[in-house]
């Protein structure tokens, strides 16, 4: 047992030289081929053969026409998610069966709030929607001022400028009655949960791609000025504003006094929560932008990265780095945690297309600081992105009674479920 921890302790050591020196070859993975789906009009059609890989299978798959970059949301059994192709669909969790759909005028890459009988989303189109959850019918639409340039949406990375990476999507969320997202247009908007109607505004310098939060009356988030804003919830007065110095997709976590939130500066920071003051931050290197969003597991904080391909796990008082995963992926994706399992997608140029999808990581458990280790890969391989530039998972995986949702890059909605 000392010979075994003495060994996991050297190899966490030797990674975080790697991790300071960038000096580290990633490591393989173990490529999962999925089973063939094969749709029928109602249903992304039951897997007719289950993965025969420990630790999954996959139940269904739902297949739309255009790829998956918003996590879905599940509510009465019911799951919701947009896709490139304009649409927001709602189907059976335990079947596949689609339900309802609706058509926008543009891309659907924001998570749908789902409360009170209503599923709140955004469009590229411009418009905030409210859709009854059972019906699909729209309640209400108000127009935020969303719109986006699809052509340079659909192609990440197709310009050496860098803001062509703009492929995600703020989303709506819903708290004691209000609607608050952000928009393109560079706006915080809080909005009346069950007419729509504009209750405030807050302008910030740049367009907002992170998603708010709001804890104790106070309104958390980010904008591509690089400033972190703290709003008050009923006014949209602003209490602090704090620059990373990047542009900021993260969507932040507020926990214990602190925040916790990301930038394309390659950094984490933790900001006093009255004050916006920082009390840390961890610095990735050149050219390692951050845009996954940080979750909290016991006192060490979770988060992916991009041109780093790293998943990280830092102290959350100090921002001292714990434990690490590597590969050759680009994690945009927020973790899913659950039992010491961190869940998270990543993405992946399609001229190695095997690495992309969806990875099962064991996470130290009782704090210790052991490295992370790849327990499986569900490979996610095939694209619709127009350009054919990326392949895999962008999208971040949501865990619901032992099933794993999530979207792929291929355009498909997956339901996993995992194994004792």
């Amino acid at each position: 047992m000392m010979k075994k921890q003495f060994s996991q302790i050297f190899r966490l050591l030797l990674l975080n030289a790697c991790l300071l020196l960038s000096a580290c070859q990633p490591k393989s993975v173990t490529v999962v081929p999925l089973a063939p789906s094969a749709p029928t009009e109602t249903s992304a059609a039951a897997m007719a053969a289950p993965s025969t890989t420990p630790g999954f299978q996959v139940q269904w798959t739902y297949p739309t026409g255009g790829a998956i970059w918003g996590a879905p949301a599940i509510s009465d059994g019911v799951v919701y998610f947009g896709s490139d192709d304009h649409n927001l669909y709602a189907v059976e969790a335990q079947t596949g069966l689609l339900k309802w759909k609706f058509a926008t005028q543009g891309l659907v890459r924001s998570r749908p709030a789902i409360l009170a009988g209503l599923a709140y989303f955004t469009s590229d189109d411009g418009y905030l929607y409210a859709l009854n959850a059972q019906s699909g019918n729209q309640a209400w639409r108000v127009d935020i001022g969303n719109v986006s340039e699809s052509e340079k949406r659909e192609n990440p990375g197709a310009n050496p400028d860098p803001t062509r990476f703009d492929y995600l999507q703020s989303s709506p969320i819903v708290v004691d009655g209000w609607v608050y997202v952000g928009s393109a247009d560079g706006k915080v908007y809080a909005l009346a949960a069950d007419t729509g109607k504009i209750n405030w505004m807050f302008e910030t310098g740049q367009k907002v791609r992170a998603t708010p939060t709001v804890d104790g009356g106070i309104l958390y988030i980010g904008s591509w000025d690089g400033t972190v804003y703290a709003l008050d919830a009923l006014t949209g007065q602003a209490r602090w504003q704090t620059p990373l110095g990047g542009q900021i997709q993260t969507t932040a976590l507020v926990t214990n006094g602190l925040v916790f939130t990301a930038s394309r500066k390659a950094s984490v920071v933790a900001l006093e929560s009255p004050t916006g003051e920082k009390k840390w931050e961890y610095d990735y290197g050149p050219n390692n932008w951050v845009e996954s969003s940080p979750v909290l597991v016991g006192d060490i904080i979770y988060i992916g990265s991009s041109g780093n391909q790293y998943v990280l796990g830092l102290d959350s008082q100090t921002g001292e780095l714990l434990t690490a995963y590597m590969d050759q992926v680009f994690f945009w994706s927020t973790p899913a945690i659950k039992d010491n399992l961190l869940y998270i997608g990543a993405a992946a140029f399609t001229q190695d297309p095997a690495v992309g999808g969806l990875f099962s990581l064991e996470i130290p458990s009782d704090g210790n600081p052991l490295p992370i280790e790849l327990k499986w890969h569900l490979s996610v391989a095939e694209t619709l992105m127009p350009d054919g530039a990326w392949a895999g998972v962008a999208s971040s995986p949501i865990v619901f009674d032992d099933v794993i949702y999530f979207g792929g890059l291929d355009g498909k909605l997956y339901a996993i479920e995992l194994e004792p």
